[in-house]
């Protein structure tokens, strides 16, 4: 019996998938085996190896890369988050990182204390 989920994302570019995963101290992989239950795996183009006995790996599908993983023991979850909702919120600010620098803005990158991602953005006045 398998127990792969996949969870749809906004994952488009995969650089800006690595910095966030940078982000919240995880490395995304390529070309790797996603561990999964009683040892199943399976083969995929980028892979976030975890510490414990479950791995989350990237399908591309429809031009996006979408989560598969093994959630039933909670440690995918603890690693990027219900859904992976941390891991979505860290790729929406390295996009906007990547954004901002490229328009030459600087851009400090805060923690709040629940473990958000706060963005303060100063653009200069024109005239």
């Amino acid at each position: 019996m398998s127990h792969w989920v996949e969870k749809k994302t906004n994952f488009v570019d995969i650089e800006t998938l690595a910095e966030a995963c940078k982000l919240i101290g995880l490395t995304l992989t390529e070309n790797e085996r996603a561990r999964g239950w009683n040892g199943n795996s399976i083969k995929a183009e980028y892979v976030i190896k975890l510490k414990g006995k479950y791995d989350i790996a990237f399908i591309q599908k429809d031009g996006r890369w979408d989560i598969s993983a093994d959630w039933y023991d909670g440690s995918v979850e603890k690693a990027i988050g219900k859904d992976g909702n941390n891991l979505k919120q860290a790729y929406t600010a390295a996009a906007a990182l990547k954004v901002a620098r490229a328009h030459g803005h600087p851009v400090e990158m805060q923690r709040t204390d629940n473990g958000e991602i706060k963005l303060v953005l100063t653009v200069g006045a024109r005239g």
